[in-house]
């Protein structure tokens, strides 16, 4: 009897064993899929994110001739909390205009600098965020969202629209115009580093355009001086963003530093590098389209008919509706 009941006993141990054997490797197995399930997941996610971000072709852009190789600027289209922030900018304070726009493209542009690393929006040069604001705007209002600027042909008088357009589609040219590149300064570009370089008593100054980021730097140092009733070396703060143009900021000290050495210039080399300055206006200047009446082109400036809160406006969200 003793016999058998130790049988019994035998028999529940190992089944117990091998149950629990089944059942570690069970485990193991559930674990394993999870693990495939989450790593499909994920890689879903990261082909969705990446589907929703297109990229834009340097060359459209107007300082697009700035940007090193192997730099690359995405964009997708503005959310709804996104436009709902951009929609409470204050169309008569630009420097609200100027944040509006540059929270938005914090959030809609992805970034790759020319060494592969990620970068953000404020490696962006200043003078193309109309450009790719616009160009946002376009991917989230593609089912159509006019915006446009009315206009009087100079040459036979009719009126029309003109609308913004960043970019052309099989309907719709772009009407954007562009600054155009310096004459004078065409000597002077080495396109190989993107920059200007410029000569002077044997030393070689750098310039080219300043990014969104030095810019938001130097603005927030001139509201500092403001607020501290200090008054800005208005000359200086106009070309320091030019010299710092492969930068996205420097610390107040920097900026001090700097300042020192370019009061230390002679005559000529602030001469030359203030002309240089103002030579450089690069961006958008305003728009064109032939008159449908007489087919003449007719231009006219980049200001926006109800203030730059309307850019993500529905002028008649009622059109919904149909």
């Amino acid at each position: 009897m003793s016999n058998e009941k130790n049988k019994q006993n035998d028999y529940l141990n190992q089944f117990i064993s091998e149950s629990t054997s089944n059942i570690n490797e069970i485990k193991d197995e559930i674990k394993h899929m999870s693990e495939e399930v989450e790593d499909i997941k994920d890689n879903m996610q990261i082909s969705s994110n990446n589907l929703d971000y297109l990229n834009v072709d340097l060359s459209a852009l107007p300082l697009g001739i700035f940007y090193k190789p192997g730099f690359s600027i995405k964009i997708r289209s503005a959310k709804v909390a996104e436009v709902q922030a951009y929609s409470v900018v204050d169309d008569k304070n630009l420097v609200d205009v100027t944040e509006k726009m540059n929270q938005l493209l914090s959030s809609c542009v992805r970034v790759t600098l020319s060494n592969g690393t990620r970068g953000s929006y404020k490696d962006i040069k200043d003078g193309d965020r109309l450009q790719l604001i616009f160009m946002i705007r376009e991917l989230t209002f593609q089912s159509g969202n006019s915006l446009a600027k009315d206009v009087i042909c100079e040459y036979c008088n009719h009126e029309f629209k003109i609308p913004f357009r960043a970019t052309a589609n099989a309907t719709n040219q772009r009407t954007f115009t562009e600054h155009e590149f310096p004459e004078e300064l065409k000597k002077f570009f080495n396109t190989d580093k993107r920059i200007f370089e410029f000569n002077i008593n044997n030393v070689i100054f750098k310039l080219a355009p300043p990014t969104i980021g030095i810019q938001e730097t130097i603005y927030k140092y001139i509201e500092k001086l403001v607020k501290d009733k200090k008054t800005p070396n208005i000359s200086y703060l106009k070309i320091i963003p030019f010299l710092l143009y492969d930068r996205i900021t420097i610390t107040d000290k920097g900026i001090i530093t700097k300042e020192d050495e370019f009061k230390r210039f002679d005559m000529k080399t602030f001469q030359i590098l203030n002309h240089a300055v103002d030579k450089m206006v690069f961006g958008l200047k305003g728009l064109k389209m032939k008159c449908p009446e007489c087919g003449q082109e007719v231009h006219t400036d980049m200001t926006f008919p109800d203030g730059a809160s309307s850019l993500f406006v529905i002028s008649n969200p009622f059109d919904y509706f149909d």
